[in-house]
This record gives C-alpha cells, sequence and structure tokens, in this order.
C-alpha cells in the first residue's frame, strides 16, 4: 500500500471520499431487467445524494434526486411501482414520471405564485451498459468517458438470456474499509498463496491485470498462449463435475474480473456471473452487495451454507464464523478474513507502508488504484 493508514482509518478522509469521489463518480444501481413495468423504481445512496431510477411511461429510464422539491423529503423508499406519480409523504406534492411537478395541495391558496415548470425533481445522470444501470448525480456528467475504456473489450455474459437465472443475492457486513478490499480483490501476488487450497494461484507470472483507464480486467494466462476467466485448478475441478457452460458465455476471450472504478467488481466464469458493490458504511467498515447469477437449473439458493450466514438479517459477517477460515473452503471467507487482519494490522500506530510487488499480476494494480483515486481527488 501506498497511501498513510490515515486514508484506512480517518473519518476525515472517508468524508472526502464520499463528498467527492463516490459523489462525483458513476455508480451501479441495477439491472434494466429489475424495471419491467411502467413505474417500477428502485432507490439507491450514490456517496452524499439519495437517488431513485424509474420505468417512464414511453419505456425509457430515468434517474432523479430522491429529493420533494418542497421540503426536501425523501419521496421514495427501496423499490416497488409507484403507479402514473411520484407522490410527496409529507404534504402530498405530486410528479409526474418524467419529473414534471403535477401539482401540490390547496396550490391557489397556499402558493398563489407557484411556478412548477421550475420545480421539477432535479436529474442525474444515467447510463446503460450490457443490461447494467449506472447513475451519476451530475446530469451533465459523460457516461462515455467512463464506461469508454472498456466498452470494445469482450464481455462474458448475456443476463437477459433465456437460460441465466438470478439466485437471491448475498449482503456481506465487512470489518474493514472498502480500500482493503479493493486492494486485496485486484492483488494477483496473493493468489497462490492465501488462495492456494481453493484457486490455487495462479503464480505473479501466470496471471495478470490490464488496465483501461480507471478500470481493470483480470485474465488466468497459466496456459501458453491463451486467456482464461479461471485458474488452471478450478478449470480441472469444473470439467470433473461436468458442470455445463452458460450458453452465452461459452465464447473465449473475456476476462475473470472487471472492476470499475471505483467500488464495483464483476466476476465471470463460463458457468457464473456476479456483480459486488462495496459501499463505505464508516472508516473501517463497508457492506458489500453481491448479485449471482448462473445456469438455469443449476444454480441456487446456498446462503445458508455461506461460513457467517445470518437468517434473520440476511447478512454475512465474521463474527458468526463457526471453523476458521482457511478450513471452510471459500475464497470469498478467505479474503474477507485477510482484509479484516489487514485493517486490524492498519490500527498499530507501528504501520508502516511496505513496498508493493512488481507486475501486472502482482501488485501494480494497487498502484493503478491509488493512482486513479489520487486523480479522483485531487484537493
Amino acid at each position: 500500500m501506498t497511501f498513510t493508514r490515515d486514508a484506512y482509518l480517518s473519518q476525515s478522509w472517508l468524508d472526502r471520499e464520499l463528498n467527492e469521489l463516490f459523489s462525483e463518480n458513476w455508480q451501479f444501481v441495477c439491472l434494466t431487467s429489475d424495471l419491467q413495468k411502467v413505474g417500477d423504481y428502485i432507490t439507491a445512496k450514490i456517496g452524499l445524494f439519495p437517488i431513485v431510477v424509474l420505468k417512464l411511461d414511453d419505456e425509457q429510464i430515468a434517474a432523479y434526486h430522491n429529493l420533494c422539491r418542497h421540503r426536501g423529503t425523501t419521496l421514495l423508499e427501496g423499490k416497488g411501482n409507484v403507479g402514473k406519480s411520484i407522490v410527496c409523504p409529507y404534504h402530498r406534492w405530486t410528479y409526474r414520471l418524467d419529473g414534471r411537478l403535477k401539482g401540490a395541495p390547496q396550490m391557489k391558496t397556499c402558493f398563489p405564485d407557484l411556478d412548477r415548470a421550475k420545480l421539477s425533481l432535479k436529474p442525474a445522470g444515467i447510463g446503460v451498459f450490457k443490461g447494467l444501470i449506472f447513475v451519476n448525480p451530475d446530469p451533465k456528467a459523460d457516461f462515455e468517458d467512463f464506461i469508454g475504456p472498456i466498452a470494445d473489450k469482450a464481455w462474458p455474459h448475456d443476463l437477459e438470456a433465456k437460460d441465466v437465472f438470478e439466485t437471491p443475492a448475498l449482503h456481506y457486513k465487512l470489518n474493514c474499509n472498502w480500500k482493503v478490499f479493493v486492494e486485496n480483490a485486484i492483488d494477483g501476488y496473493h493468489l497462490a498463496y492465501l488462495h492456494e487450497q481453493t484457486l490455487g494461484g495462479p503464480v505473479v507470472d501466470e496471471n495478470l491485470w490490464e488496465r483501461h483507464g480507471d478500470h481493470m480486467i483480470w485474465y488466468a494466462t497459466d496456459e501458453a498462449d491463451m486467456r482464461h476467466a479461471l485458474p488452471a485448478k478450478n478449470r480441472k475441478e469444473a470439467k470433473a463435475w461436468w458442470a455445463s457452460k452458460i450458453k452465452s458465455a461459452d465464447s473465449v476471450g473475456y476476462g475473470g474480473v472487471y472492476f470499475l472504478f471505483p467500488a464495483m467488481l464483476i466476476t465471470a466464469t463460463p458457468y457464473s456471473f456476479s456483480i459486488s458493490s462495496l459501499h463505505p458504511t464508516g472508516p473501517t467498515t463497508c457492506d458489500m452487495k453481491v448479485r449471482q447469477f448462473g445456469k438455469k437449473g443449476e444454480i441456487k439458493d446456498d446462503r445458508k451454507y455461506i461460513p457467517g450466514y445470518d437468517k434473520a438479517t440476511n447478512t454475512i459477517r465474521s463474527e458468526l464464523w463457526t471453523k476458521a477460515a482457511l478450513d471452510t473452503g471459500d475464497f470469498q471467507t478467505e479474503d474477507i478474513w485477510i482484509c479484516e487482519k489487514v485493517q486490524e494490522g492498519l490500527t498499530s500506530p507501528s504501520y508502516e507502508p511496505g513496498p508493493l510487488s512488481k507486475g501486472p499480476g502482482a501488485e501494480d494494480p494497487i498502484g493503478w488504484f491509488h493512482t486513479s483515486l489520487t486523480k479522483a481527488m485531487p484537493h
């Protein structure tokens, strides 16, 4: 790591990230398939901004700041369908799906000079890529600037294909700074050591990350002149299990992990696809929400088998583990364990950043990530 420990412990640093990084960048919110009917909506928090994504009358999708123009009440919660209009729960100001203010109770008496045209819902930027919906609080933000660096790269799955099925999402509560988890995810140096029994490598010269702007794509290169989405150990295991490939993922050349700056990870194999989004909840904690997809008839709801899963809260937490992380056979559990150990070490006043191992299959990606962070937060 090249940042000082303050970057992983300080509330003031996190406040800067929420204000300058998350509030000013594109964030994944949902899939186009989540919004099937007119009036369907999903809410999200993009940095400091409450946002709502909404299906319109004309089959288009819009994003608004989830705030009433009267007193600032958040208009909608969670997800659902608003019907033909959005009604504020406070004073029942009512908005059309296109964001225009339709009216308010007793307008002639209470607001005789109200100019409804100036009080539409504030728009946010929205972009769609491969069925993924991204939002930026700034309606003038250029989505092409964000997605352009990876737009022409090989992509693994069609999430709307008939043989693709989504299983219930996972919600991890992590005891580490969000950057610690990202840095571990893009670190190729640890794969052959921490994950010796699960991923089985590859070593630093048999995998690589490619940088595309602020984004990155990972490949296993443990076979001459070939790139794979899975390490050799897992490719062999999949054949032994007679696993059948998702038809839309049967092409070659796509990566195994896609990192979309600043906090989104897409993991792809011929048999599965997952979308992980990290959300800081404090200087030393974060949430990770994971949506999972696989071949219909084969992927199942395995939440009860995941170490640390709590049915009552539908969350996964390390304090609920019943066996040592390295004995679980689950590489995600191994990653969480090591990230929380790193966070514990960062709390020591004697911590100093050590050197990063060289190479795109080692820890160069962490340096790239820090460069992107520094660029995104110039102050």
